[in-house]
């Protein structure tokens, strides 16, 4: 056989196998509020729920979540507030049948669901941009698999999906100066009311 056709038959052979081999799909993380946008006063708490959907032929559990402000480093930080992990202490498997390939949670601070929550700091202005960070594992078996095998199942680990998250603090309302007038008066009223 001549070279060039060798090269052709392992080229086209190559190619044929490559477009049986696809990749897994990746989960998709959406938060709730979908713009990843909370609100809430200084020294209050906030949080967003969640929606992970897994169509992919293998098992995500998910292993932490973080609200990071710029590079992604374990933890996160910033002068905001504070970011306390809910989804990691929850220990469920998204994937295929038998699992459920999509979970869905509101934020709740008393039950601790959702992704996680925020603690606004008591002298917290302004706002924090940035990403929900949840990093996840792949399995190939279900870990609530009877059969499941640590060592042989495990796909991957430390994957991590990353979504557009803010936390704004909201201002303290003012009392309408009409509302303060008023009251003044009714005070001063009453005072000379008593002395008489």
């Amino acid at each position: 056989m001549k070279p060039v056709p060798a090269i052709f038959v392992a080229l086209l052979c190559m190619l044929a196998l490559g477009g049986m081999a696809q990749a897994d799909t990746i989960p998709a993380l959406t938060l709730n509020p979908a713009d990843g946008a909370i609100v809430g006063l200084a020294g209050s708490t906030v949080g967003w729920g969640f929606t992970l959907v897994n169509n992919g032929s293998n098992f995500a559990v998910v292993t932490s979540s973080d609200f990071c402000v710029g590079v992604v480093t374990s933890p996160c930080g910033n002068s905001l507030g504070t970011y306390t992990d809910f989804i990691a202490a929850q220990f469920f498997v998204v994937g295929p049948s038998p699992e459920t390939s999509s979970f869905t949670q509101a934020f709740d601070n008393n039950s601790q669901t959702g992704v996680g929550s925020f603690l606004l700091n008591l002298n917290a202005t302004g706002s924090a941009f940035g990403q929900i960070v949840l990093t996840y594992d792949l399995f190939t078996v279900s870990p609530n698999s009877a059969s499941f095998d640590p060592g042989l199942d495990t796909l991957s680990v430390g994957n991590y999906l990353t979504t557009p998250a803010s936390v704004t603090v909201a201002p303290v309302p003012e009392p309408g100066s009409l509302f303060l007038l008023l009251s003044g008066l009714a005070i001063s009223f009453f005072m000379i009311k008593i002395r008489r």
